[in-house]
């Protein structure tokens, strides 16, 4: 395969194994679960401002935890070609669905009124500026809970099947370029897809969705966790 090829593979595998329904489950969730309620620090109402105004950084966030295990378990592989246990990746999956779970929970919890709550998020400062146009001229918060969440993606299911693909490679420049691609395009993929649903999500309907979003992050979660353990040999 040459390294044009791997690149071209990479990404379209990348964009579309970004859009896989557990991946999607997880991020619907997040985005609103990033919201910071105003009032919670002294620049509370600017967090809670620039949580809606960056959506996209959700799904960018989830993209990069996502690539890295992936990229690192991939190319450790090949230089020592191994390959990545079946019992610890349906482990991984037990895990996901977990996780699913509890965000959509969390969802619904957020829609009936039953808790209000902030989340720790990491400051960036962004300031570009051509002319009068500027982009994130104020704090942009990226989301270390869609970070932790991508990257247990990123060793579970489909993700063990990146990183088989990658050990497989014949060489470490395919690999890199494979990754590389692979990346990118999910990480642009995700970070499209929640910014659309930000977007979505100030249509008027907020509610509705964030209750819709929340019972199939649920039911996407449960029936992960039942397949996983019905294929569990006991």
């Amino acid at each position: 395969m040459s390294l044009v090829a791997a690149f071209v593979a990479g990404g379209a595998l990348g964009a579309r194994h970004a859009l896989e329904t557990d991946h999607l489950a997880a991020v619907t969730t997040l985005v609103e679960g990033d919201t910071v309620e105003s009032g919670s620090s002294s620049d509370g109402a600017n967090s809670e401002s620039d949580a809606h105004a960056h959506p996209g950084l959700v799904g960018a966030s989830w993209g990069i935890g996502h690539t890295v295990p992936i990229a690192a378990l991939g190319v450790a592989f090949l230089l020592l070609g191994i390959r990545l246990p079946e019992s610890v990746t349906r482990l991984f999956e037990v895990g996901v669905g977990i996780v699913l779970v509890y965000l959509g929970a969390r969802m619904l919890a957020d829609v009936v009124g039953l808790q209000e709550h902030t989340h720790g998020t990491r400051s960036i400062h962004t300031h570009v500026r051509i002319g009068r146009f500027s982009v994130g001229g104020g704090h942009a918060h990226l989301s270390g809970d869609s970070l932790v969440v991508g990257a247990l993606h990123g060793v579970a299911g489909s993700g063990a099947l990146v990183i088989a693909l990658v050990s497989t490679a014949p060489d470490l420049p395919t690999a890199a370029a494979f990754l590389t691609a692979f990346g990118l395009c999910s990480v642009v993929t995700m970070a499209a897809v929640s910014a659309l649903w930000g977007r979505t999500l100030s249509t008027g309907f907020d509610r509705a969705l964030r209750g819709v979003a929340g019972v199939v992050g649920v039911a996407a979660g449960l029936l992960l966790v039942v397949e996983q353990v019905g294929a569990v040999p006991f």
